[in-house]
């Protein structure tokens, strides 16, 4: 046995412009886009479907506060966007 070290243990890179939390909010949104595209297109969820079902999500998570205002109104706000 040689004692090297596996390629897996690399440390993480160093926070880039790339990889900037705005940027990555916003490849998440493309990324949510795309895959509704995707379901819509093959039939498996409608963009209307996955709307009103989120609609109905975000009021119980309000009345139950299972959830933070703020991050709940950033699922308005990116449901509103990916579903329009």
């Amino acid at each position: 046995m040689t004692n090297q070290t596996s390629s897996c243990a690399t440390a993480a890179p160093a926070p880039t412009a790339t990889n900037a939390l705005p940027d990555r909010v916003a490849a998440l949104e493309l990324l949510v886009q795309q895959m509704l595209f995707v379901m819509d297109a093959q039939g498996t969820l409608s963009i209307d479907d996955l709307g009103q079902w989120l609609d109905t999500a975000a009021s119980r998570m309000r009345a139950t506060g299972s959830v933070a205002p703020a991050p709940l109104r950033a699922l308005e706000a990116l449901t509103d966007m990916v579903c329009e």
